[in-house]
């Protein structure tokens, strides 16, 4: 199998369970994600103007600005912090298999068949707001069979994040072996760490660029910063498994993206997109 990453990298990631890959994302991949969140904002700004919170669409705001200040407009309506079915589409898709990426995850899980875990998230993290801050946790306190397996996962903003907008700290050196009991966090609703065991880590900011990758492996605490900027911060994250060691959790909503050994057992867009068909819009 082909590399991106050099030994040296892998070694990193294998020592500390997490690892900043510096614009390994292409630009084609980073504006596919950045349009798939434009259509979503379109569609939430619709339905705020439809019900009468809003006069003015500000289809004229990037990105960055829309949604904070269509938002405050509205008078601050709740809406999906981390929107994933309603972003189930062929943009999508293309996104979490995008060649890059796979080969980034074939390089760490040392495997040629990969599959997407039915996982991923879009997070759009507007300033101060508590209910979007995800505290210290292990990804695999959401999906407990992982404990011993290996789920790579992959998180990737699509503008730079430092400490004031909220980029990601990670924990190395703690918790590495085990999975500790998730605990509903009383600010946000998110499920982790209890209060003892995050007393205990010492965190590290990954501040990023457009075009890196975060990842880092299912037991690495690592937690979100609030953002004290004026902008949205944007992000998407996925993961990743060996497909012969992939999770039941993984599986029911992911797919085969990668297979060396049985290329015809890749999933297509239509039956990914089948598994979804039961899930109504507005689901988690």
């Amino acid at each position: 199998m082909a590399h991106v990453l050099t030994q040296e990298q892998i070694d990193f990631y294998r020592t500390n369970h997490y690892l900043l890959v510096k614009q390994v994302v292409p630009l084609e991949a980073i504006e596919l994600a950045t349009g798939i969140m434009e259509k979503w904002v379109d569609r939430l700004v619709d339905g705020w103007y439809e019900q009468g919170l809003l006069t003015d669409k500000m289809a004229q705001l990037d990105v960055t600005r829309r949604l904070v200040d269509t938002w405050q407009a509205a008078g601050k309506p709740r809406y999906i912090r981390s929107p994933r079915r309603d972003i189930v589409c062929r943009e999508t898709f293309d996104f979490l298999r995008h060649p890059r990426l796979v080969d980034v995850a074939a390089d760490l899980l040392g495997s040629d068949e990969i599959s997407v875990h039915g996982t991923f998230n879009s997070r759009p993290k507007l300033p101060d707001q508590k209910w979007t801050d995800t505290p210290w946790h292990q990804d695999a306190q959401y999906y407990r069979e992982a404990e011993h397996k290996h789920v790579m996962s992959m998180w990737i903003p699509l503008q730079r994040v430092t400490e004031r907008n909220s980029c990601l700290q990670v924990a190395p050196g703690f918790f590495t072996d085990h999975l500790r009991d998730g605990h509903v966090d009383d600010e946000s609703g998110f499920l982790g760490l209890s209060k003892e065991d995050a007393a205990q880590l010492k965190g590290v900011s990954i501040e990023m660029e457009a075009g890196d990758a975060l990842v880092f492996n299912q037991l690495l605490p690592h937690r979100a910063l609030s953002n004290q900027s004026d902008a949205v911060r944007w992000s998407m994250d996925m993961r990743f498994e060996s497909t012969p060691d992939a999770t039941e959790s993984g599986k029911a909503l992911g797919f085969v993206a990668r297979s060396a050994a049985d290329p015809a057992s890749v999933t297509t867009y239509e039956a990914w997109l089948a598994k979804w068909a039961h899930m109504p819009a507005g689901s988690y």
